[in-house]
Parts: structure tokens; sequence; C-alpha cells
């Protein structure tokens, strides 16, 4: 995670994360022994997003709960016919508005490889979506931001990602991107932190908007030159 960024701010994120294990509490389940660095992985891995905007944009995150591996998440969904479905889903990640970060250790684990994937910042990511209300793929922007240009920005983005998906495109972004526009700007904002070049290339608007939003803009490092 530190090979993500570079200079100052690798010490930066080392504090930052040293604050988060200390501020928030971390629950493993199942069996889970969670180690110091474990805890360290994943604090690292939540801290990214937050690198330039400070912890404070986490202060309603209290805990985190750690599964071995994926868990089984109760959903209940509407149809159009007003029926209730009741099912239960495998999950790599959770997040809840008003309630704790959940994860799977072993999808956790594998956001330390360099590939796109990264469950703790997609899920991080919707937690930032949210602060202004239900996550819908607009998180509370900056001043200076013209919330105008990020939703034609990204309404233009997502249509034409869902376009491709359907059209079964190669992309290097993940497709599930293409469920809702709240998914794609947390599986957007995995890949501006794992893959920025990629992103820059496909979506460059978009980009730029997650550089401004992030205060980070990981492509000009040269970092995720190689899409995966």
């Amino acid at each position: 995670m530190l090979s993500r960024v570079s200079g100052s701010e690798a010490l930066r994120l080392r504090e930052l994360a040293a604050l988060f294990i200390h501020e928030k509490s971390m629950e493993p389940v199942a069996g889970l022994v969670l180690t110091s660095s474990m805890r360290q992985t994943m604090a690292l891995q939540a801290c990214l997003p937050v690198l330039n905007l400070g912890l404070g944009w986490l202060d309603q995150l209290a805990s985190v709960v750690v599964y071995p591996d994926t868990f089984l998440s109760e959903i209940v969904e509407h149809d159009e016919y007003g029926v209730v479905h009741n099912y239960r889903e495998a999950r790599a990640g959770e997040s809840w508005q008003q309630g704790p970060l959940i994860l799977s250790w072993t999808d956790v684990e594998a956001g330390t490889r360099i590939d796109g994937y990264n469950v703790v910042i997609h899920e991080i990511a919707h937690r930032l979506d949210a602060l202004n209300g239900a996550a819908n793929g607009r998180p509370p922007l900056h001043r200076g931001m013209a919330g105008g240009v990020w939703a034609e920005v990204f309404t233009d983005a997502f249509a034409d990602f869902v376009d491709r998906v359907d059209a079964g495109e190669d992309t290097a972004i993940d497709p599930y991107a293409s469920d809702s526009p709240a998914e794609f700007f947390a599986v957007l904002s995995e890949s501006f932190f794992e893959i920025p070049c990629a992103v820059a290339s496909e979506y460059p608007a978009a980009y730029d908007q997650l550089a401004a939003f992030y205060r980070q803009d990981p492509a000009s490092n040269g970092f995720g030159a190689q899409a995966p």
C-alpha cells in the first residue's frame, strides 16, 4: 500500500493509519484472529482515500467488523409489483450509512495486490458518498467544485460504461461498476487508486473530478501505468 504513495505522503499515511487504529474498533468474528499487521493493512487501505481529506471524513465510522472470508448478508428487495423478496447473498464487503464497515479478510488481503480490486477502498468510497444522504454516486463536493460538472461527467461516463459492458467490450474497470451510479463511483474510486492511468485513459473527465475530490493525482506519479 505504501508503494502507492511517495515521499512524505507515505509517512502521513502511516500516521493516519495509526490514528485510525486508535480511534476505530476492529472486531474479528467467526473465529478470525487479527494481528497488528492485519490491522495496519486494513487501516492503510482505509486511509488512502482520505489521505488529503483528513480522518474527520470518517467520523461516522466507529467500527470495522472482519470475517475470515466472504460472508452472507440478508438482502431485502421490493420488485416492480411491490412484492418483497428476502434472500442471502455472499459479500466481500458492506458499508452501512450509520453502522460498521464489514469486510472479508481474504478480500482485504487481495487488496494488497495492485490489480484494480480493493474492497476497502470500495466500501470507504460508499461511506464518503453517503455523507450527504443515501449513496448515489455524488459525495459532498469541495468548495470550488461544480456540482453540475460532476453530475454531467459522471452521468455521461456511467451511461457509456453501461453500454460498453452490455456490448461485451473489454475494460480494465470492473464491470460491476455498471450496476448503479453509486457502484460506478465506488468501483471507479478503486481503480483511481489502483490503476489510475487506466481511469485517466478511459474516462479522463471523471478522473479529473476524482482527483479534485480526493485531492490526489496518482496517475501523475506514473502509478498503475499498465492496466491489467
